[in-house]
């Protein structure tokens, strides 16, 4: 097995991020053809510029397909080369980053929990069948016993400690009102 399962590719346009991709498959095409797996409208791009093939090891091989311009790998020419961890693909005014990753998706149910032993307080995820497997575990499971909570009563204070709320409430309108009147008529008399 591979130490990398993934390939990671940037496509750039004279030195400016284009777009990102990664694959899993074994082959990748690219060209001006508009089903090529990295898609490349340019008329210095052939319709059928080069194919990325998966080799023995896991790494890729990059096969020109007969370009009119040609390909190039880390700036040499090439029909046919196996393209490294960190070597530029360029084509046209296109260069094509080539990255290998392994994917943390496809480990196996003994790492993944070895993994989650290991590292607590981290993100795992979880296959659709490994969640139904929960999921079914806990139907299977008797109900869990639901102990209300009840909140302490606050305790009622008598008629007499509460204080009255009109008297504030009449004083503050007498002054609101007052106050008014006396911004209205020195607005009036300026």
């Amino acid at each position: 097995m591979p130490d990398h399962d993934l390939i990671k590719l940037r496509l750039s346009l004279m030195g400016r991020p284009v777009r990102n991709y990664t694959f899993t498959k074994p082959v990748i095409s690219v060209g001006r053809d508009p089903g090529a797996d990295v898609y490349v409208d340019n008329p210095g791009v052939s319709r059928d510029h080069f194919r990325l093939e998966r080799v023995e090891g896991g790494e890729y091989q990059v096969v020109d397909l007969g370009s009119a311009n040609g390909t190039f790998v880390n700036d040499q020419m090439v029909n046919s080369s196996v393209v490294h961890n960190n070597d530029v693909v360029r084509f046209g005014k296109y260069t094509l980053w080539v990255g290998y990753e392994s994917d943390r998706r496809a480990v196996s149910r003994d790492e993944a929990a070895a993994a989650a032993a290991g590292a607590a307080g981290h993100t795992v995820v979880l296959s659709r069948a490994e969640i139904a497997g929960i999921l079914e575990h806990e139907k299977r499971q008797p109900p869990a016993k639901v102990v209300p909570i009840t909140m302490p009563e606050a305790p009622v204070r008598a008629k007499a400690d509460r204080p009255s709320t009109w008297p504030s409430l009449l004083i503050g309108f007498v002054l609101g009102t007052a106050f008014g009147a006396g911004i209205v008529w020195w607005l009036l008399n300026r």
